[in-house]
This record gives C-alpha cells, sequence and structure tokens, in this order.
C-alpha cells in the first residue's frame, strides 16, 4: 500500500470536509475552500450524494431484497455506511467496499465491522479503473 500524503491535497479527504467530516487537513480544507470560490453549491452537493447513497441502499435492501452491495470509491467512512444502513435492514447482507487511497483504506481496516453476526463486510485494495480484478476479488470476499 502506498504512503499516505498528508502534504497535498486528497479527494477523499476534501469531499469529508465538505461533508462535515474530521478526516481531512488544513491542505485538504484549502483546496475544497478554492473549489467552493468557484462552485459555491459542492457542499450541498456532497451532502445530498450522501443522503441519497443511504436513501438508495435502505430501499435496495428493505425494498428490492438486495443481501450483496458493492461500494466502489468508498472514501472515508461516516455515519450511516452502507455496511450499517443494509444490515439494519436486512442483517445476512453482504458488503464489499473498493477503494485504492491509502488513508481510506486504512479507515476501512478500522471502523467497517459488520454490524450483525449473520452480514460480511470486506474491503478490497483495488482501483475502479479495474473492473476485472474489483470483481473477482469481490468474489472472494
Amino acid at each position: 500500500m502506498a504512503d499516505i500524503n498528508y502534504k497535498a491535497p486528497q479527494s477523499p479527504r476534501i469531499w469529508n470536509y465538505w461533508q462535515g467530516g474530521k478526516d481531512n487537513y488544513a491542505v485538504d480544507r484549502a483546496a475544497g475552500d478554492e473549489w467552493i470560490a468557484r462552485q459555491p453549491e459542492i457542499v450541498q452537493i456532497a451532502k445530498q450524494s450522501r443522503q441519497f447513497l443511504i436513501r438508495a441502499v435502505r430501499f435496495l435492501a428493505a425494498e428490492a431484497g438486495i443481501r450483496q452491495f458493492l461500494d466502489i470509491g468508498t472514501g472515508l467512512p461516516t455515519l450511516q455506511n452502507t455496511h450499517e444502513v443494509a444490515q439494519e435492514v436486512a442483517p445476512e447482507s453482504r458488503i464489499v467496499y473498493v477503494d485504492n487511497d491509502p488513508l481510506v483504506l486504512t479507515h476501512a481496516r478500522a471502523l467497517l465491522r459488520n454490524t450483525t453476526d449473520e452480514g460480511v463486510t470486506s474491503y478490497i485494495d483495488a482501483d475502479y479503473h479495474n473492473p476485472e480484478l474489483i470483481v473477482s476479488d469481490a468474489k472472494a470476499a
């Protein structure tokens, strides 16, 4: 795994900043603020995208009977992560998170744990540009 770069802004940490998270650094906040100056609605977009994810996962688990979720480009863990929402509705749900950012993977290892005994929560260090690897590793997870 690559080293975590604290000196350059990183998109997962900027996104975390826009969503009101705590897992970001001054360099990320400065870059995020520059973006906000050009596109002020980005903070609302970031928050709305999270709310959509929560609603979509809850619907898919509760109404559509989906029990397997592949969360690609997961970003930093926050409140109501995919596995928490899905396993609240369907305890047996299997969730595989995919990201290649070193800080995201460090947080995933520490925080993304099953919320139920029946479910499975795992993570893959992969890039979305490699879908064959993602699908192969997700099957094995």
